[in-house]
């Protein structure tokens, strides 16, 4: 996978060895490539916790949700005070398969002229800085393409998993789950050919459907993100731009959905991944899932991120957007 990747690791984060847990079996196929979690409820809340919904309560009847779990790394089981080489040393490969739900992470980078290694995925190109990569196969499928975007959510760029890793010692040592891209990765988000894991450039990721080009996006005015797909804004049915769309007015400013047995489509562009969910009365709909890239709390206005269990009952929970009940 990595020549040098213990170098790489110590100094830019580099992704880990040959333990792969891959949490994301359905993904890369543009159709409900669904974002598993392993079923634990696992995810790190943004802005220091500023954004978990508050404390669970009621404010005259109406029973707010619950905050986001929050995501703590993995323990390896080393002693008080142990770096990360020797972390690495006494763990071989290890990574870390669970899924922030909140979405953040801190960016790393690997690969590059004259630093120019092999990846993990059959039939990936080679780490070598000329394209835009990125590790994290143990939570993800090989070519499953992700939207990284920096804290301010002004610099947006399409990046490609080619990769496993990072190792566990580092997102230990970090404190964070950890996106380890490709240099060009970097340049678009931070202006930096380089970066380590101390370093903690803070990024939010969420998976996008396999349509979308690497390379730089442009999100456009929050007002136009979702609009015309599947969680966007809807009076009528008719403002969906896509055929059997209904709209849901049960959700502040409506939502556009579409009937579904199991799974629903992705678009690319300014849109999050899409779930489908057993509304109850409502029947089984497609859901906008809670894309923190987009926006603050992961959905619009009027609406929160919740955990809702798949309609089989044979895959993992969604974290989906649904109407805010306060």
């Amino acid at each position: 996978m990595r020549g040098s990747c213990l170098f790489a690791i110590l100094t830019l984060g580099c992704g880990s060895g040959p333990i792969v847990i891959d949490a994301r079996g359905d993904a890369g196929g543009g159709v409900d490539a669904g974002t598993e979690d392993g079923g634990a409820m696992d995810a790190a809340t943004p802005d220091g916790g500023a954004l978990d919904g508050g404390p669970p309560g009621t404010d005259g009847g109406c029973t707010a949700s619950p905050p986001l779990p929050a995501w703590e790394p993995v323990d390896t089981g080393g002693p008080a005070g142990e770096d990360v080489a020797a972390c690495l040393a006494r763990v071989g490969g290890m990574t870390d398969d669970r899924l922030p739900v909140a979405q953040r992470y801190d960016l790393t980078t690997f690969g590059g002229p004259g630093d120019a290694q092999p990846v993990a995925c059959p039939g990936a190109a080679d780490a070598d800085g000329t394209w835009y990569y990125a590790a994290n196969r143990q939570r993800f499928s090989c070519g499953q393409r992700v939207r990284l975007v920096d804290e301010a959510r002004t610099s947006c760029v399409i990046v490609e998993v080619a990769d496993v890793g990072p190792n566990a010692c580092v997102e230990e040592a970090g404190g964070l789950p950890i996106w380890d891209v490709s240099p060009l990765a970097a340049q678009e988000l931070f202006g930096v050919s380089s970066a380590g894991w101390s370093e903690h450039r803070g990024v939010f990721g969420a998976p996008v459907g396999s349509a979308n080009a690497l390379g730089p996006c442009a999100l456009g005015a929050p007002r136009d993100y979702l609009r015309g797909f599947v969680g966007g804004p809807c009076d009528a049915p008719g403002d969906c731009t896509y055929a059997d769309a209904v709209c849901l007015t049960e959700f502040a400013g409506g939502a556009c959905s579409l009937p579904c047995d199991t799974s629903c489509p992705d678009r690319e562009g300014a849109n999050a991944y899409t779930a489908c969910v057993d509304m109850g009365a409502t029947g089984r709909r497609c859901l906008a899932r809670c894309d923190f890239t987009l926006f603050a709390t992961g959905c619009r206005d009027g609406q929160v991120c919740e955990r809702r269990p798949h309609p089989t009952g044979a895959t993992a929970d969604r974290w989906v957007c649904v109407p805010d009940p306060c």
